[in-house]
């Protein structure tokens, strides 16, 4: 069969199911991921019809078959696409009915579906850009409706307590964001349920924050922000938050970072608190030396270094939850996601327990911790910033802590 009858097809094909407008199409490879590898040209939008981009996607068909690109997916819309093998120029049109979208969803409900959320799937790397989800993204997927599933009742407990509206609307802030993969996820999420919202995202990386403010662009998302700053020099009233946030998130900041993150949701007592620590290198610093004068339940979780490391970050977290505690939060440490995907699937829920203003730090609790720390020779940087702002106090008699 030669190549020009085919061409011919193809030209056909197209401009059969392109008169009526498309929203996109997509160049690849045979055996190409089309994962950032494949060419996409942006279309007028279904329902805008246009004899003369109709010609210039076919002079853009032909091009890219003559490179090989003979895999062609045309996108007419949310829920239509048509599949075309340049080689032979026939295309086949793929509805996105019930059964096709309980297959990319791999038989589950899911918060953000294909037909409802493509645009956020796309923009986070999950859908491809012809609609498919590939093997690979199909667990990033996964891991996706599993943190929505931990934010809702942390969201939903919140607006218990206040109401959420457009002018009075829920304040997110994500704190040492990256990417902000996640805080992306909660917006949409937070879109899905019908809650008014604003986030407001931080990284001191600013090539994370122009990648963040693209992405959103992209999304025609005008209630994100993002800002390129420490966590420690962040005042979120000076923020598009314009207030304290009612949910500090902090996911995956690194060592200290995550310290920052804690000690910035007490001190503009946001009502709830969501962090999956990171890196907790602090304490093993300071367990580390043969001069150290730190006590441990055995000398070999001091003596050996992979020990040394698991009871460190084990210790720094542990001492975050009772701090938090003694801050006036009711804390949960659990599975963030499962240790098969990162060993990092430590997080800490944490609640505000009162309903009006928040609380100072009860000195005693941070008193006892104090004497706590001292006798396990560390100093925790989470602990250090709460007792800037906390009054000195006697340690009650005993230094046994207990969850509240």
């Amino acid at each position: 069969m030669s190549q020009r009858p085919a061409i011919a097809r193809l030209r056909r094909t197209l401009r059969r199911h392109a008169s009526r407008g498309w929203s996109r199409v997509v160049f690849a490879r045979p055996g190409e991921s089309a994962e950032g590898t494949e060419l996409v040209e942006e279309g007028p939008g279904a329902g805008t019809p246009s004899d003369d981009l109709v010609d210039q996607l076919l002079r853009s068909a032909e091009k890219a078959a003559a490179e090989g690109r003979v895999k062609q997916t045309l996108v007419i819309d949310e829920t239509r696409r048509v599949r075309i093998d340049a080689r032979h120029g026939s295309g086949k049109v793929i509805n996105l009915d019930a059964q096709r979208k309980s297959k990319m969803m791999a038989g589950k409900k899911r918060t953000l579906r294909p037909d409802t959320s493509e645009a956020l799937l796309r923009v986070i790397g999950i859908m491809n850009a012809d609609g498919s989800i590939s093997a690979r993204s199909a667990k990033k997927y996964k891991q996706v409706e599993h943190f929505v599933q931990l934010c809702r009742p942390i969201w939903e407990k919140v607006l218990q307590k206040r109401t959420a509206s457009d002018e009075d609307p829920l304040r997110v802030l994500d704190l040492g964001c990256g990417n902000a993969y996640l805080g992306f996820v909660l917006a949409e999420s937070l879109r899905l349920a019908g809650v008014p919202y604003r986030l407001h995202g931080v990284d001191r990386r600013e090539d994370f924050i122009a990648q963040c403010v693209q992405r959103a662009e992209t999304l025609g998302n005008d209630v994100l922000s993002f800002q390129s700053a420490d966590i420690a020099d962040v005042l979120p009233a000076q923020t598009p938050l314009a207030g304290e946030p009612d949910l500090v998130i902090a996911l995956h900041a690194c060592d200290t970072a995550t310290d920052d993150a804690l000690a910035l949701a007490i001190r503009s007592g946001a009502r709830a608190i969501m962090a999956a620590p990171c890196c907790q290198h602090e304490l093993e610093q300071q367990l580390r030396g043969a001069d150290n004068k730190a006590s441990a339940p055995l000398p070999s979780l001091l003596g050996q270094p992979i020990l040394r490391r698991e009871y460190a970050s084990t210790l720094t977290d542990a001492l975050r939850v009772e701090i938090l505690q003694a801050c006036g939060y009711k804390v949960d440490a659990i599975e963030f996601v499962g240790n098969t995907h990162t060993p990092k699937n430590l997080m800490l829920r944490a609640h505000r327990r009162d309903s009006g203003a928040p609380t100072a730090p009860d000195p005693q609790r941070v008193a006892a911790i104090r004497k706590e720390c001292e006798a396990l020779g560390v100093r925790p940087r989470l602990l250090d910033l709460v007792d800037a702002g906390t009054p000195q106090a006697d340690p009650p008699p005993t230094t046994l802590m207990h969850s509240a």
